[in-house]
């Protein structure tokens, strides 16, 4: 599928109207020279986002030196371009002042283009301030096709260009007698010039938007993924709604199992009963005609010794039980004061108590007590 393209001129001074050209559907669909590129091309449509469009600037070839290097037997692709860039920079007489962008050849030959850093950075900020963010920026001349020894040349306006091989430069007079006096040069026009700039996405290679000046990376959702984003997010909720109530469902069946269960066995002891409460008052009652359930010992004791164990100054010296479910004990502390507590606490615990205070032969004081449940 053909991208849409979107090619403009890349800003050599501040204040100039740039070339730029519209690739959609596979052909050349407008092109002109403004000072706005994005808004005369209408690049984005209505329904397209800034990520459906390929932005490409194309740098005037006066403004770069492309170099090209022989293939080392036996390097990988990044060990050859590194080696490339490393003697570009050797020879170029500001080294440190410029970007450099390599590329491999099909033949393995290794190609460099040298820019001004202040040119690429001062070109980008006037692009960006237009809304453009090229995706690539090469020089004009790597769209030239290479035509074996012959050497074509192409007009774009803001630019005139001449290639052969790897040898790109300015169409100037001195130039063609100096370096393409002995070849043929084609012109590259119409149709074939159009063909040229719709296969403009297959050449970035050469690409100086590397290193310091690569374009950050922004995130875009299209339509398409922002409803399954939607639907994701929905689901979730569904999903976190249903958890409890299905775990609301199993506690409420198992409830259900589980009082069809106790009826089941209550009524081995006090027959059939219409729901847990009416077999829960009967199975009570069935107990304290045995003498059993809230009059037994333990009921009582428990509730006398819970209390104790929050008075450490009292102890108990007797304790006896009844058949009628009345636990009586003797309790011993130095004064009544200490025993009170004792006594409060069984009271705020719902049992029935007596108590009746005296003094031992020692004189500690003693309270015989009983305690009953209600």
């Amino acid at each position: 599928m053909n991208p849409d393209i979107l090619l403009t001129a890349f800003p050599a001074t501040d204040d100039e109207s740039l070339y730029w050209w519209h690739v959609a559907d596979g052909a050349v669909q407008a092109w002109g020279c403004d000072p706005d590129p994005l808004t005369a091309s209408q690049a984005y449509g209505p329904d397209s986002v800034p990520a459906d469009v390929l932005l490409i600037a194309l740098v005037p070839s006066h403004l770069t030196s492309v170099m090209g290097h022989e293939a080392i037997e036996g390097a990988t692709e990044s060990q050859a371009l590194a080696a490339a860039k490393m003697a570009a920079k050797a020879a170029s007489l500001e080294g440190e002042k410029v970007h450099i962008a390599g590329a491999l050849t099909g033949s393995g030959e290794a190609v460099t283009a040298s820019i001004g850093r202040d040119i690429l950075s001062a070109g980008l900020v006037h692009l960006q301030a237009l809304g453009i963010d090229p995706d690539a920026i090469i020089p004009s001349g790597w769209l030239l096709p290479v035509a074996g020894d012959e050497a074509v040349s192409a007009d774009f306006g803001f630019d005139r260009v001449l290639r052969t091989g790897i040898v790109i430069a300015s169409d100037d007079p001195a130039l063609r007698e100096i370096l393409f006096a002995d070849r043929t040069i084609s012109p590259i026009t119409g149709d074939d010039f159009d063909a040229m700039m719709v296969a403009a996405a297959d050449k970035p290679g050469l690409n100086f938007r590397s290193g310091p000046f690569a374009k950050k990376i922004q995130r875009a959702m299209d339509a398409r993924q922002k409803r399954r984003l939607g639907w994701m997010v929905a689901a979730l909720i569904v999903v976190t709604l249903a958890i409890p109530l299905v775990q609301l469902a199993k506690y409420h069946w198992a409830a259900s199992t589980a009082d069809e269960a106790a009826l089941a066995h209550a009524a081995t002891v006090v027959g059939e009963q219409d729901n847990p409460d009416s077999a829960e008052r009967a199975l009570d009652q069935r107990l304290i005609a045995e003498n059993r359930g809230n009059i037994m010992f333990p009921v009582p004791a428990s509730a006398l010794y819970s209390a104790l164990q929050q008075a450490p100054a009292v102890s108990i010296s007797r304790m006896a039980y009844g058949e009628n479910g009345i636990v009586s004990a003797t309790l011993s502390a130095v004064r009544n004061e200490d025993i009170n507590p004792v006594l409060i606490a069984i009271q705020e615990a719902g049992f029935i108590i007596t108590a009746t205070p005296r003094t031992d032969a020692t004189g500690s004081a003693q309270a015989d007590i009983t305690v009953r449940a209600p």
